[in-house]
């Protein structure tokens, strides 16, 4: 099977295991649970899109988040996509601040430029945790525990390999500047 892409903002390994711990404490009926390696906020996904095609639009990247600093992101909710007493994802949303659209912004104009294929629905900010409701009751939307803010420091082009646990493989990444911090940019592996 070819490898898809995405490109995505990098959580902080404190977050992730917030998440996780979160959604071990629920213990609900979903089919599939996301590895705690996996948690991520997708930016734009890039599908099948040609390796050297997307390298290209890592360099386009680099350079319109230069202008980004790093800023802070809240997780706020729990949502679902699907039908709300069967969810298809479950999955945890954010605070929705101004960086967070214009970094999506500028990675969608970079991939676009370069005709990588990415969807166009609007821009809706989220981390899924779960997959497919299997409960015998209808699933209600919890609310979730207060968590603190983090600071988006990380950009990241994430490879997918269904076959492995956790599934995501980072390829690339560029880190967004901090006061009094030089920009750090390049392959991972």
């Amino acid at each position: 099977m070819q490898p898809h892409y995405f490109f995505a903002i990098v959580l902080p390994d404190h977050i992730k295991k917030m998440i996780a711990d979160e959604m071990k404490r629920r213990n609900d009926p979903f089919k599939r649970l996301v590895h705690q390696e996996d948690y991520h906020l997708t930016l734009a996904f890039a599908g099948a899109a040609k390796l050297s095609v997307l390298e290209e639009a890592c360099g386009l990247i680099d350079e319109k988040l230069s202008d980004i600093p790093a800023f802070p992101l809240k997780l706020v909710s729990f949502g679902t996509f699907g039908k709300a007493s069967s969810p298809r994802i479950f999955w945890v949303g954010t605070d929705e601040p101004a960086p967070l659209f214009q970094m999506q912004k500028e990675v969608s104009k970079a991939c676009r430029k370069l005709e990588i294929n990415i969807d166009d629905k609007p821009f809706r900010p989220h981390i899924t945790t779960a997959r497919k409701w299997t409960g015998q009751q209808p699933f209600v939307l919890p609310e979730l525990p207060a968590w603190p803010s983090f600071f988006v420091t990380e950009v990241a082009l994430y490879e997918t390999n269904t076959s492995t646990v956790p599934k995501y493989k980072k390829k690339w990444s560029c880190r967004l500047k901090k006061p009094g911090e030089d920009m750090s940019y390049g392959a991972t592996d």
